[in-house]
């Protein structure tokens, strides 16, 4: 094991400041958030325990990836030398997670006062509209017979994804927030104040978006996932951000934008897919994005794959197209869009064989 202590894996000051951020006119991180900030520098520290993580390989050779995340808490990543998975050195316990995401999650995202909800007509909506992509993904997949497929949506906050496959779907919604579970039963859709260990059947699809990634017990829940499967059939959605997107493009190539509290594991798509591989999951669908499809076949891969060059080539890439990045929103966001047309015109090749 290396003795990497007080290396850092990436040379930028941007992963060990910590504090209330300064404002930065360029990059968009790190940025200010004073609800963030305050609940996590406030409440959190003192009403939470936060006990240190171990790889899902069960190795110990981390190199330090930041001290902070992108609003400036305290919050230590690390990335494993032996697999390529970054996670948080520490990171809730279990009961400290359900009191988070019961009663301050949303709160802290959307800015509100206590007792404050948001408009659950608002919120469905806008989730219908931002999942009509993902459903449409697993619609390609999805092998409608004489029976209605049983979809499950684990996490989906108000159920509004599942308007998407009202026409001959049983609909079921999984999550902890009862005053929205209860607007999805007003739009016929079942509920269950839950996770994946309160499920007692086999859904068709499992959907999981933007939920793996706050997982606290990731062996537990696999094995949860695992025993709600129908072997070979069941598609198992599930999306969160692949930091090997960043080099393409995604949040402008900035990591720090990515490393939040809430989240413990930080994904590139093939540290994924290998760790699925082990637990019996064969891929269906995936992309860097990571959007993803796949199937329990029970046959698991026994070895683990060393990713770590890989993922840190992935990073280093990212951070030098950053700036490049970066400036193309920039100059998407101000140039009126009729100039920027005429811009991609002017760089079209001529046809010269006329």
């Amino acid at each position: 094991m290396h003795n990497n202590k007080n290396k850092f894996l990436l040379k930028s000051s941007r992963f060990n400041q910590i504090g209330w951020p300064k404002i930065k006119y360029f990059y968009e991180c790190p940025f200010q958030n004073k609800k963030y900030f305050e609940f996590f520098n406030n409440y959190a520290k003192k009403k939470y325990t936060f006990k240190p993580t171990t790889c899902l390989c069960k190795n110990k050779d981390d190199l330090t990836l930041s001290l902070n995340d992108r609003s400036g808490v305290e919050f230590i990543t690390v990335i494993c030398q032996s697999c390529g998975l970054i996670r948080a050195k520490n990171y809730f316990t279990d009961n400290d997670a359900m009191d988070f995401y019961s009663n301050h999650f949303w709160k802290i995202e959307s800015a509100l006062k206590d007792h404050e909800h948001e408009n659950p007509e608002d919120i469905y909506e806008n989730l219908r509209i931002t999942g009509i992509e993902k459903s449409g993904l697993i619609k390609k997949f999805l092998n409608v017979g004489e029976n209605k497929p049983v979809i499950l949506d684990v996490g989906g906050r108000i159920g509004g994804v599942l308007e998407n496959f009202k026409s001959n779907c049983r609909l079921v919604l999984a999550d902890y927030f009862q005053p929205y579970l209860d607007y999805a039963k007003s739009k016929n859709i079942e509920t269950i104040n839950g996770g994946l260990g309160d499920i007692d059947f086999k859904p068709d699809v499992i959907i999981l978006s933007h939920v793996i990634e706050h997982w606290t017990n990731f062996e537990d829940e696999m094995q949860n996932l695992i025993k709600i499967q129908k072997v070979n059939h069941t598609l198992t959605y599930i999306e969160f951000p692949g930091i090997d997107s960043l080099k393409n493009g995604r949040r402008d190539g900035d990591l720090l934008g990515d490393l939040y509290l809430p989240h413990l594991h930080y994904f590139t798509s093939y540290v994924f897919e290998d760790i699925m591989n082990r637990y019996g999951f064969e891929k269906v669908y995936l992309d860097s994005a990571i959007r993803g499809i796949f199937k329990y076949t029970g046959n698991k891969k026994n070895t683990v794959c060393n990713h770590f060059i890989r993922v840190k080539n992935d990073l280093i890439d990212a951070e030098n197209k950053r700036f490049k990045y970066t400036l193309q929103s920039k100059i998407r966001k101000h140039v009126p869009r009729f100039l920027l047309n005429l811009l991609r015109n002017i760089r079209k090749p001529r046809n010269t064989s006329e």
